[in-house]
């Protein structure tokens, strides 16, 4: 299996340093580290089963939108976006609904892992297929539990999740799939686009005669249903080179609306040029990044003099 990986801070060998731990914490949250590790193993674990025909990328993020998708795999057996969660404990898997145990029954998490991976799915789908291509498969949302201790009790889940001791069955299938769904031309052209997305190909414009004013205005519903995301594609066309770097695409505001997903109106605030002061660096962190490290470095300092105090006194 092809492994490519996207996860920003790592070193050549793919491990985190102190200061890039303690940035990434601040960055991407305190949970970030063991969410790595837990994509680590079932990484590992992927890799071990599957042979020659697959390929993996790990959080890749979709254009600017600012949707990262912690594992995508790619291979004959089709295109799954798959999440991978670090919780222990009990929880429920119903529907659309993600519940934790509360008592003896339960009520709805803080975060909905369903819904953040369904939308993960559909991202992904809409990234590859506005770039003028039909996926001949769905994009499949997996949600996987990392840690022997979280217990889901699935109920028509509306995504495909799997504890521990379903990882196996899952990939076993994948590497014994009988009749492939994608082709190794198909997986190698989704995981280039996946990874330097293109524009639409320019359609073919043709002479024609002078319409009559009962003809224009039978074309105009027809003009008027071209979609944002194309106008957005032809507008860059004209404007300057395309660059992959700035790919975006529109999502419907229901789609948008998940847990972890941008709002539109933060696109449209990113999109805006508003002037903000620079903040200032060292050593490529902020001065809050700084000071936390300069409080924890303080904190094992009192550490390491008690201890010496403790040493003196016994002597």
């Amino acid at each position: 299996m092809k492994i490519i990986d996207k996860t920003p801070l790592l070193d050549e060998k793919g491990e985190l340093g102190v200061r890039q731990r303690l940035q990434g914490m601040l960055q991407f949250g305190f949970n970030w580290p063991n969410e790595l590790q837990a994509q680590k193993a079932i990484i590992n674990f992927f890799d071990r089963q599957l042979e020659r025909g697959y390929t993996l990328i790990r959080n890749m993020t979709l254009g600017q939108s600012g949707i990262t998708i912690p594992m995508i795999l790619l291979g004959p057996a089709g295109i799954f976006a798959i999440n991978v969660t670090h919780l222990r404990g009990r929880y429920e898997a119903k529907g659309a609904a993600w519940n934790v145990q509360s008592g003896e029954g339960y009520k709805p998490a803080s975060t909905n892992l369903i819904q953040i991976t369904s939308r993960m799915a559909r991202a992904l789908q809409a990234f590859i297929e506005r770039q003028g291509v039909k996926l001949p498969v769905s994009v499949e949302p997996v949600l996987i539990a990392a840690d022997p201790g979280l217990h889901i009790d699935s109920v028509g889940s509306a995504v495909r999740v799997m504890m521990i001791d379903g990882i196996k069955p899952f990939v076993a299938g994948l590497a014994t799939t009988g009749r492939p769904v994608l082709s190794a031309e198909a997986v190698h052209e989704f995981v280039e686009r996946i990874l330097n997305p293109r524009l639409r190909k320019k359609e073919p414009v043709t002479s024609q005669a002078p319409a009559s004013r009962a003809a224009w205005q039978q074309d105009e519903p027809a003009q008027q249903e071209v979609s944002r995301a194309r106008a957005i594609f032809n507008a860059s066309e004209n404007l300057k080179p395309f660059d992959p770097a700035d790919f975006d695409f529109a999502m419907t505001d229901d789609e948008l609306s998940a847990e972890g997903m941008p709002s539109a109106s933060q696109e449209l605030d990113a999109a805006e040029p508003v002037q903000q002061p620079k903040r200032q660096r060292v050593l490529g962190m902020t001065p809050l990044q700084l000071a936390v490290i300069a409080a924890l470095g303080l904190e094992l300092v009192c550490i390491l003099g008690s201890f010496d105090n403790i040493v003196f006194t016994n002597n």
